[in-house]
């Protein structure tokens, strides 16, 4: 495959991961790791992972984990130029998940 076919390969595995963030977001996580499973290091990848972490950490059941998660999610979002709204919502959960472990 040439760079030009991987690169739009992989950015149409992105935007697919990102609108399938809303509806499944495991499964987009997913998507997202076959993309870094090629480029560990791909900065638009690691970007959408941060994003789609927000999304499994909003669903997670688990505020400890969910906790972590929006901590990777921060983490990635700032090292890799990710979208304010993306990063505020990490933000917000991180936070929220700081304050229910300081009250519960």
């Amino acid at each position: 495959m040439t760079s030009v076919c991987w690169l739009e390969d992989r950015d149409d595995r992105l935007a697919r991961a990102r609108v399938l963030a809303a509806e499944d977001p495991r499964a987009a996580l997913a998507l997202v790791e076959t993309v870094l499973a090629e480029v560990p290091d791909d900065r638009a990848a690691l970007s959408t992972k941060g994003a789609v972490l927000v999304d499994v950490a909003d669903a997670e059941g688990d505020a400890v984990r969910a906790r972590r998660l929006y901590a990777e999610a921060l983490a990635l979002l700032e090292t890799q130029g990710g979208d304010a709204r993306d990063l505020e919502a990490a933000r917000r959960g991180y936070d929220a998940t700081s304050a229910a472990r300081r009250t519960g």
